[in-house]
C-alpha cells in the first residue's frame, strides 16, 4: 500500500477526509484537468457522486448510453436485455465494442476531500427547481439513487478544488465495457452498480497529494471562497453557515490547517522511514 493511500485511509477512518467520485468521458465533459489536479471551469455546473455506488451507477448509465447512441447507433443492435440474450447479437455487439475508437478516454476519478465541504454540501444544496430560482446554489441529484451526487459551480466548485487533499484517475477501456457487457448479460441487468463493481474495484489507484497542501498561504484561498459564498448568497439561509458565518470561516479555516498539518506529519514519518 502507498504511503498516500495509507494517508487516506487514516483520514476517512477519523471522518476527517470524505470521497467523492466523478465520471469523465462521454456526454460528461472533461472539467477535471488530470495533469493540473482539479476543475478547469468554473463557471459550469460540475456534477459528482456522493458515494460510490451512485458513481458506479452512473457510470453504468453513461456508458449504455454511449454505446446505443454513438457506438451502435448505425448499426441493428442496442444495448438492451433482448439482445444480449442472443448469442448472434451479443457477439456482433462485442466485436463492435472492441473494434470502436470512440470508447476513448473514459475515467473515474476519485476526490479525497476536507470533512467541512461535505457538511456544506448537505446542509446548503438544493433541489433542480429551486436552484433554477436562485442559480449556483449546490443542486442535489438522484438522492433516491444509491446516495445520488452533487451539482456545484463558481465559489462552490473554487471551493471544492481548494479543499481537495487528494485525488485519483482511472481508465476504462474497452475490454472493461466488454467484462460490464458480460455481467449484464449473465445477470441480466442494465443499470446496478454491481455491473461495475468488480472491475473497478480491482484497479488500483494512484493518488495525488494536492498542490495547494505545500502553500502556507492557502487558507487564504478557502477564507475568499466562503466569502464569496456569502457576499453572493449562494447558500441556504437556514444552514448553520447561513446563520453564523463568521464562527463557520474561522472554524472551517482552523480545521482545515489542522488536516494539513496532520497529511504532511504523517508523509514526513514515511519518508523517515526509509
Amino acid at each position: 500500500m502507498t504511503t498516500y493511500k495509507k494517508i487516506i485511509d487514516t483520514l476517512i477512518k477519523e471522518e476527517i477526509a470524505t470521497e467523492f467520485y466523478r465520471f469523465q468521458g462521454s456526454n460528461s465533459f472533461e472539467y477535471f484537468n488530470i495533469k493540473s489536479n482539479k476543475f478547469d471551469d468554473s463557471k459550469h455546473y460540475i456534477y459528482f457522486s456522493g458515494t460510490r455506488n451512485h458513481h458506479y451507477y452512473f457510470t453504468i448509465r453513461r456508458i449504455r448510453q454511449q454505446l446505443n447512441k454513438v457506438v451502435l447507433n448505425d448499426t441493428p443492435y442496442n444495448i438492451s436485455n433482448k439482445e444480449l440474450k442472443n448469442e448472434e447479437s451479443f457477439k456482433k455487439i462485442t466485436n463492435i465494442v472492441l473494434n470502436q475508437e470512440n470508447i476513448k478516454n473514459l475515467k473515474s476519478i476519485s476526490l479525497i476531500i476536507d470533512k467541512n465541504y461535505y457538511k456544506l454540501l448537505k446542509e446548503n444544496s438544493v433541489y433542480n427547481m429551486v436552484k433554477k430560482q436562485s442559480p449556483y446554489l449546490i443542486e442535489r441529484v438522484d438522492r433516491k439513487l444509491y446516495g445520488g451526487g452533487y451539482g456545484v459551480s463558481n465559489a462552490w466548485l473554487d471551493l471544492l478544488n481548494d479543499l481537495t487533499l487528494f485525488s485519483s484517475c482511472i481508465r476504462i477501456t474497452s475490454i472493461d465495457i466488454l467484462n460490464i457487457l458480460k455481467n449484464m448479460r449473465r445477470e441480466k441487468k442494465l443499470a446496478s452498480p454491481y455491473l461495475i463493481s468488480n472491475i473497478l474495484d480491482t484497479k488500483e489507484r494512484t493518488y495525488r497529494m494536492s498542490d495547494n497542501l505545500y502553500n502556507d498561504f492557502h487558507k487564504y484561498n478557502i477564507m475568499n471562497d466562503l466569502e464569496t459564498i456569502y457576499e453572493q448568497k449562494m447558500y441556504s439561509e437556514d444552514s448553520s453557515f447561513g446563520r453564523n458565518p463568521s464562527t463557520n470561516i474561522r472554524d472551517i479555516l482552523t480545521s482545515y490547517q489542522k488536516t494539513r498539518e496532520k497529511i504532511l506529519r504523517l508523509a514526513d514519518n514515511s519518508y523517515h522511514k526509509y
